[in-house]
């Protein structure tokens, strides 16, 4: 009931199991919000925990009284567990309750080691208090207590937690009650010290839940993996020949041509077309395949697999797997508005026996932001010729909406709780040509809390800061390809409702993707104010820990409000959920926040209806923030902001930054589950 998993009081030194997360609430509040600060009183206690590494757990609290429209306290918990046994059932751990903010209401640190034998635990720590506000007294001290698992579903505890003794009992849903994971505890505590109105009873609830199918949430270097049986040939470079070897149209046979070579390329054809037929039926679209000895060349786009593009490429390449010869090679062209930005190219029958569930990925070439490998044909002319017969081939009314909510709110301040403005956009991304595309977004408000309102009791504190309802962007975007890892994206047009201008971003992803860098400069002024300007000029570094699905990036430069800083972020992947810690600095303040990336759309959505497709979003974030040192619990709206729209490098043409031959090995599970659910059936 501390915000910390353990116990009652007492943390333990266990942690959350890496990939699941918890919502808790309980009514035992202490503190500030008790009458006197050492009794425990009646209240609102919110905790949402997440295992977001191995070994790691960290927690979002917000402390309140019975009231949830006044006061509150928000704070963030943390836990580190050694990764090794000390002895046989003996694990160690130390963690910080209260970690970090400015008004350290519950701050306390610990040391606990915990030794499980049989359906006992027992449990030994010592703790220190420093919080800036006299509480119980709770965990400043030794403490320990001892829990016996009666069941799998009820536990018996009993706990010293060096303010007070409590009892109590844990109850919780058998394994097979709830699906995929889920768990369910109700959580009842007795204590020998009476708080305020005499009462001495107190109880929580608890919802586990897994944020990623059960292989996921195992790092990958853990994950049993065989060695694939059959092995590619890895390909490092773009090495795509001359034109002296590209392909020629096999219907314009020359008049020396044997009737053998003749229908020896007339096969060709239909073995091309064949396999266009068989991706198109898997609902992929702008196909187009070519046949270049023994290698076939297919590019297509995905529209139907949402949530990551990662189950389009399983499936792709399960399609091209099971059609080929099984002497010859493939290599997938993945296609975003007619620009190239993955490229995978493996033996067929390697990555048959993979498919089957047999072995690791085969080493294959894999290239972020490819250069075009579709041959150009004699018959379409020059390279002018070619790019214009290839612009007119694309053009097509092909809109994309995507669906999202808009939230704009505040966790723990002193208004409440919880204050939201929420509304719901739409997105409108109508393709042009190869590159170039249009993008019209509106939103229309669903609710405000009162105080995002005039009529809030606070005279609208957090007015300024609601959703307000109309169309928000009106942008054209022309997106370059230039191959070698290299794309660019220039972006005109007015953003965010508010302000006109333009905008560049510049990203280079060499070799396996593990390093990515990006550029991002803007020239806003604000429609009604132009003296007002927005010019950011940010560059950004991401690594991509391949072993451990873990991406670390640094953001720094003028941001979207000209306030100068940086942004370090630590993101875990655990299937298509992220979990991120992120500290940042803006001017004389700083910021340290816990958030959490959800699709927000099936993993196989819906295709086309009339031309259009409608989606929800892949990667929709959310976060609680609370300022650090001793700048006082001040408000600080807007700082660090990275000025992003919806049809940009990172979401549309690159799949969240996911996009890149590390990340696809470390997720190569994810392939097979993808062809076995979606592909091989059909």
């Amino acid at each position: 009931m501390q915000g910390v998993s353990g116990l009652l009081n007492v943390p333990d030194a266990s942690v959350l199991e890496f990939g699941t997360a918890t919502i808790a609430w309980d009514n035992q509040v202490d503190g500030r919000f008790a009458n006197p600060r050492t009794l425990n009183t009646t209240g609102n206690d919110f905790n949402f925990a997440a295992g977001a590494f191995p070994h790691f757990e960290m927690v979002g609290r917000n402390v309140a009284p019975q009231t949830t429209s006044a006061s509150s306290d928000l704070s963030f918990n943390i836990k580190l567990q050694l990764p090794w046994e000390l002895l046989p059932g003996l694990n160690f751990a130390v963690g910080e309750i209260d970690f970090g903010g400015s008004v350290n209401e519950y701050d306390t640190k610990y040391a606990v080691a915990t030794w499980q034998y049989g359906a006992l635990r027992t449990t030994m720590g010592v703790g220190t208090y420093d919080g800036r506000v006299a509480g119980t007294g709770r965990l400043d001290g030794v403490y320990g207590g001892v829990e016996y698992a009666a069941a799998d579903w009820l536990s018996v505890i009993l706990e010293d937690d060096a303010y007070s003794l409590n009892a109590g009992i844990r109850l919780s849903t058998p394994e097979q009650w709830l699906p995929g994971g889920w768990q369910a505890s109700m959580l009842w505590m007795y204590s020998a010290e009476e708080g305020e109105d005499d009462r001495q009873d107190w109880y929580g609830f608890n919802v586990k839940i897994p944020l990623a199918a059960e292989y996921a949430r195992v790092v990958p270097r853990s994950r049993p993996r065989g060695p694939a049986s059959l092995s590619a040939k890895s390909v490092v470079a773009e090495s795509y020949g001359d034109d002296s070897a590209l392909i020629e149209n096999p219907l314009l046979v020359p008049p020396s041509t044997s009737p053998s070579e003749a229908m020896s390329r007339l096969d060709a054809v239909n073995a091309e077309k064949a396999l266009r037929d068989r991706f198109v039926k898997a609902n992929f679209e702008q196909v187009r395949v070519q046949k270049y000895g023994r290698e076939w060349i297919i590019a297509f786009e995905n529209v139907q697999y949402n949530a990551n593009d990662i189950d389009a490429i399983g499936v792709a390449a399960g399609v091209a797997a099971m059609a080929l010869p099984e002497g010859d090679r493939f290599y997938l062209q993945l296609e975003k508005y007619g620009v190239a930005t993955f490229g995978l190219g493996g033996e067929v029958a390697a990555w048959k026996t993979f498919l089957d569930g047999n072995g690791a990925i085969p080493e294959s070439e894999m290239i972020t932001a490819p250069s075009n490998k579709l041959r150009r044909r004699s018959s379409d002319g020059g390279l002018f010729a070619a790019s214009l017969k290839n612009s007119i081939d694309y053009l097509g009314f092909r809109p994309d909406v995507r669906i999202r909510p808009i939230l704009s709110s505040t966790v723990g301040t002193e208004y409440g709780v919880f204050d939201y403005s929420l509304a719901a956009r739409a997105d409108v991304v109508l393709p042009l040509w190869p590159g170039a595309a249009l993008n019209v977004s509106r939103d229309w408000n669903v609710n405000d809390t009162k105080d995002f309102t005039r009529d809030g009791i606070y005279g609208g504190v957090f007015y300024n800061q609601r959703v307000t309802e109309g169309v928000k962007d009106r942008i054209f975007s022309q997106t370059f390809r230039h191959g070698q890892g290299f794309t660019s994206m220039i972006s005109y047009g007015r953003f965010y409702g508010a302000v006109d201008g333009g905008s560049i971003e510049t990203r280079w992803e060499p070799g396996d993707g593990r390093h990515r860098f990006k550029i991002l400069a803007t020239d806003f002024e604000e429609k009604h104010r132009p003296e007002k300007t927005h010019n950011a000029r940010l560059w950004s570094y991401r690594y991509f820990a391949q072993s451990i699905n873990t991406e670390v990036s640094i953001t720094g430069g003028d941001f979207y409000n000209e306030d100068d800083g940086y942004r370090l972020e630590f993101a875990q992947h655990v299937g298509d959920v992220r979990l991120h810690l992120l500290y940042k600095t803006s001017e004389d303040n700083s910021f340290a926040t816990l958030g959490i990336t959800i699709p927000l759309t099936p993993r196989k959505g819906m295709t086309r209806v009339a031309g259009v497709h409608v989606e929800g979003q892949a990667n929709w974030a959310y976060g609680i923030t609370t300022i650090l040192g001793e700048q006082g619990n001040r408000l600080v709206f807007g700082p660090n902001i990275v000025p992003t729209v919806y049809n940009d490098l990172r979401n549309t043409y690159f799949n969240g930054d996911r996009l890149n031959g590390a990340y696809v090995r470390a997720n190569q599970e994810r392939l097979v589950d993808a062809w076995q659910r979606y592909g091989a059936s059909k």
